[in-house]
């Protein structure tokens, strides 16, 4: 057995930086920086909390990044176990492998998860275990690559999502060197499968008839096990997921198609849950079309008995109608309530919205973080977990235990991991919410962390962190990664600020909207007015002032460094877009993009789209700009980067670009990861010089 991930070496480490940290935060040499590549990026990260039926223990999964001499690729992760009171974790899978996305099985006897191990064409298969002990096996085929998958009411079935493999004469042809394609033809359905899980079937695996040849997201399971909720959609495209699902409910045991749409849901919609009665399915969705964020809760009936056709303009209702907020988790409680997970403003509440009370939220957590993802339940609804951070660190896993029933009080989180002990003697520069108002008079909310040893000089940079989406917000939390260096950058003298513009969530569905069809404008006006009310309330030199971003942060930091290079002396832009005209033809989601961020398609809008679009203001351009770029990039492809690249260097710009092969939207390996971290800001201090040297 093992004690908590981390203690083994805390105090090795400590002892190896104890002479580091009597030197003054802020002045120390580069070479001592306490927050540097490998304290960022090697730190464990805890997700996926599910505490198990009885409410006795938490599972989570734990990753933790590849060594330097491992082959290229994603950070390992594992299956751990703790008392839902605390005390000493368990490690129940060790394998160099990715586990994720762990289930325990109804009776708590047995934890579902996904896994490819096996070597390096291995599938992606739901693999179990006996929580008494016992290795892992798999209990789906080594032909198809498992997406998702859920435990039946019962726990004698999982059902999993799988897409089609590639036809074994296809194979055959590409290997003849017969290996063009035709775009948008012979794509491979997101099927349904049941796999058994017990008695003499189990193993025996069979699709679900009724989805046809439509592709399956997101699911959920009758309590009768007769049925499952999914979101459909004709083709497995990315943008189909976003914006062209259905809402069905697919009888199982039926051996024809035949799929009753609930609901006419047009835009975005991602999960779906059952009600435990079997009366009602809650959806999250957007309210129409051009909803940036699957916010919002829908109520409605559910299929029961025989095969109907529900006809698609079934009444649904908007349990959360126009609150300024965003739910991210809704799950069902024995007494027919809904727990939800919604973003407000910079924190995340977990509110019940009860029927009893006409669906009025009301708040149920009294004192823990502010800052948590979705909550894990107990079956009988009395104990919860989940996995949340703080200003101060990174994600642990707390619990909580709700009142008896009829009972008002809230619940408290208390703390029952400390997998990041080892982060505790490092310095912090005071992060808090800052608020302003935009030049129309919007209130606009950020994060600020303050230099480290603020305030011992007149006067200091600043760097402004953009988040991408648009729809996401920055929360009052842990934010420090390779690419959002907050505490590095706090360690080395920078104001860092990070602005939850118009268009971003958390704040109802009007905020969201805020920025349609005005691309670049007041969304990046709520920037520049972030940077000058902290300029007047804080000694901020308005002459060092850097700018970075990821995908439409990216966006954000090519505008700055060109149409607004007057404001910025240093740029690091990170996979983001430069040419919108261009873009609309290369992106996996221009529906997405088009739809629910702009609210127009710039085939029809090209001037507006070309007037948006950095590439456009080169001239303008003078501000020493870093690109960073994944070369198996599609939702922002890397021409983007290169046309960003080639404009700043015909205009003379001081100009570097990074291209990291393998890597897609965001850098997974370890070494990539590195790499960005330190040329990020070796690149400000190049260019703002923080300590002045």
């Amino acid at each position: 057995m093992l004690d908590r991930p981390g203690a083994r070496v805390a105090a090795l480490w400590f002892a190896a930086i104890l002479p580091l940290l009597s030197a003054p935060a802020g002045d120390a040499p580069a070479a001592e920086w306490r927050w540097n590549a490998t304290r960022v990026i090697d730190y464990a990260r805890v997700s996926s909390v599910q505490i198990s039926p009885d409410g006795q223990w938490v599972l989570y999964v734990l990753s933790r990044p590849r060594s330097a001499d491992a082959k290229p690729g994603g950070a390992w992760a594992n299956l751990w176990v703790v008392p839902f009171e605390g005390g000493p974790a368990r490690q129940l899978t060790a394998a160099d492998s990715e586990d994720k996305s762990p289930a325990w099985s109804p009776d708590g006897s047995r934890i579902a998860f996904l896994s490819a191990r096996g070597g390096d064409d291995a599938k992606t298969r739901v693999w179990v275990m006996d929580v008494r002990g016992g290795e892992a096996r798999p209990v789906t085929g080594d032909k198809l690559d498992v997406l998702t998958f859920a435990w039946s009411p019962s726990g004698d079935s999982l059902a999993f999502v799988a897409q089609d493999p590639k036809p074994e004469a296809r194979d055959k042809e590409e290997k003849a060197g017969r290996d063009w394609t035709v775009v948008d033809h012979d794509l491979r359905p997101r099927r349904l499968h049941l796999v058994a899980m017990n008695g003499a079937a189990a193993g025996d695996t069979r699709p679900v008839p009724a989805a046809g040849e439509r592709s399956v997201w997101e699911l959920d399971w009758s309590p009768d096990g007769e049925w499952i909720v999914a979101t459909v959609s004709d083709t497995p495209r990315t943008d189909d997921s976003y914006v062209f699902k259905k809402v069905v409910a697919l009888p199982i045991r039926l051996s024809k198609a035949l799929a009753v749409e609930l609901v006419g849901i047009v835009g975005k919609v991602d999960q779906v849950a059952w009600s435990r009665d079997g009366r009602s399915i809650a959806c999250r969705a957007g309210v129409d079309a051009s909803d940036p964020f699957s916010g919002s809760v829908f109520l409605v009936p559910a299929p029961s008995g025989r095969v109907i056709v529900q006809p698609a303009s079934a009444a649904r209702v908007n349990l959360t109608g126009d609150r300024k907020e965003s739910v991210q988790r809704i799950d069902w409680l024995p007494d027919g309530a809904l727990a939800a997970v919604s973003v407000s403003g910079t924190r995340t509440n977990l509110s019940v919205l009860d029927p009893a009370e006409d669906w009025r939220p009301r708040p149920w957590i009294d004192s823990g973080p502010e800052v948590f993802t979705s909550a894990s339940w107990s079956t009988d609804g009395r104990r919860m977990a989940m996995a949340a951070s703080t200003p101060d660190g990174p994600a642990e896993v707390y619990a909580a235990e709700r009142p008896g029933r009829g009972e008002r009080s809230r619940m408290s989180l208390h703390r029952i991991t400390s997998v990041n002990s080892d982060l505790d003697p490092l310095p912090r520069g005071k992060q808090e919410v800052f608020r302003y108002a935009a030049r129309d008079g919007l209130e606009i909310e950020g994060i600020l962390i303050r230099p480290v040893s603020y305030p011992g000089r007149a006067s200091w940079p600043l760097v402004v962190i953009v988040h991408g989406g648009p729809e996401s917000q920055y929360l009052n939390g842990w934010n420090t990664s390779y690419a959002v260096p907050g505490q590095a950058l706090a360690e080395r003298g920078y104001f860092v600020f990070y602005p939850n513009y118009r268009g971003s969530t958390g704040r109802g569905v009007a905020f969201s909207k805020a920025d349609h069809q005005d691309l670049g404008g007041r969304e990046f006006d709520d920037v520049l007015d972030g940077i000058d009310a902290l300029t007047g309330r804080f000694p901020i030199d308005r002459k060092r002032v850097g700018i970075t971003g990821g995908s439409y942060g990216g966006y954000f930091t090519a505008l700055g460094v060109t149409r607004h290079s007057d404001r910025f002396a240093a740029g690091v832009e990170l996979f983001g877009i430069s040419n919108w005209v261009s873009f609309i033809g290369q992106t996996d989601t221009p529906a997405e993009n088009s739809n629910v961020h702009w609210a127009l398609w710039c085939y029809e809008h090209a001037d507006a789209c070309w007037k948006a679009s950095p590439i456009a203001h080169v001239g303008k351009a003078a501000t020493p700009t870093l690109i960073l770029h994944g070369e198996k990039d599609e939702r922002v492809p890397k021409p983007q980067g290169d046309e960003l690249y080639a404009a700043l260097k015909w205009k003379g710009v001081p100009v570097e670009y990074v291209v990291f092969p393998r890597e897609k939207h965001g850098f997974r390996e370890r070494a990539h990861q590195i790499e960005t971290f330190d040329r990020l800001l070796a690149w400000m201090e190049k260019y703002l010089k923080p300590l002045e040297r």
